[in-house]
Formats: structure tokens, C-alpha cells, sequence
């Protein structure tokens, strides 16, 4: 039987079966409360923000699925390299020298305020607001419809009866 349970790493590393509540995208890690309280106490991953595992689960598997570590070092990715348009860590900078890199951090922000994004968002905005008078327009709708139903219910009894 399949189960929706997870387990937390850290916990089953040491043989312990604990259910994770939390899920630290830095590590790619479930992590038990326990072991989430722990890893906001160690220098090395104090900075770390765990989320619910109930919110990473919700995430689509097309986002959960973009490779956050180099497959090269093992390192997560800190850089991007412009020219050949992919996320480095700090090991491959040797191998892109010549080349326009930067950080992560300002690509993230300057999309999140590219004029495409914003663009994006907006259209997001109509269709939202376009599906929800959709809805009510179906309900409107249904509604007539039955009022409809029962008027002609009510027209043919009076039919009948005559």
C-alpha cells in the first residue's frame, strides 16, 4: 500500500523512522521537528528557511524537479553564467573565466521585474478574473435553466389538469 508519509533524512541516516513536517529547499531535505529545530542552529545552515512538507508537496513536480545542485561538484548552484545560459556553483566558475557571470540572485530579481514577467503576471490577473465571472456566470446560468425546468413543469401539470 502506497503511503503519502515522509520520512525525515537526517533521521533515517541514524536508523530512526521519524515522519518530516518540514522540507529545507537548500538541502533538498525532509526534515522531523527535531532535526528542523537542529538545522536553524548550525552556522552552516542557519540561513536555511525549511518550509511546511505539506507546501512543498503541493508544488509542482515540473518546479520540485529542477536540479539545484551541480552534477559535477555537488555543490548548489550560487552563480549563472550568461553566456551559456545555466546555473553554476562556485567550482565551475574555473571552467567559465571568460565569460559574464553573476549571481543567482540578481537573474531571480531582474526577472521578477523584467517587463515579460510583469506582463505575464497581468495576463495572469485577467484570467483569473475571467475564469471566476465564468463561474458565476455558470451558476447564473443553472439557475435560469432550472427556473426555466420548472416553469414548464408547472405549464404542462396545468395541461394536464385541463
Amino acid at each position: 500500500m502506497a503511503t503519502n508519509t515522509s520520512i525525515c533524512g537526517i533521521c533515517s541516516l541514524r536508523q530512526i523512522t521519524q515522519t518530516s513536517k518540514h522540507w529545507c529547499p537548500q538541502c533538498e531535505e525532509a526534515l522531523c521537528d527535531e532535526c528542523r529545530d537542529h538545522h536553524k542552529l548550525l552556522k552552516v545552515t542557519r540561513s536555511h528557511e525549511p518550509i511546511p512538507i505539506s507546501d512543498y508537496k503541493s508544488i509542482p513536480s515540473f518546479i520540485t524537479d529542477i536540479q539545484q545542485s551541480c552534477i559535477y561538484h555537488n555543490e548548489q548552484y550560487q552563480q549563472y553564467c550568461v553566456e551559456h545560459a545555466l546555473p553554476i556553483c562556485f567550482k565551475c566558475i574555473n571552467d567559465h573565466r571568460k565569460c559574464n557571470v553573476t549571481t543567482l540572485e540578481k537573474i531571480i530579481n531582474n526577472v521578477k521585474t523584467s517587463e515579460q514577467f510583469l506582463d505575464l503576471e497581468s495576463r495572469l490577473g485577467d484570467l483569473l478574473q475571467n475564469i471566476d465571472q465564468i463561474k458565476r456566470t455558470e451558476i447564473l446560468m443553472c439557475e435560469i435553466l432550472k427556473k426555466r425546468k420548472r416553469d414548464l413543469l408547472k405549464k404542462f401539470d396545468r395541461k394536464e389538469q385541463k
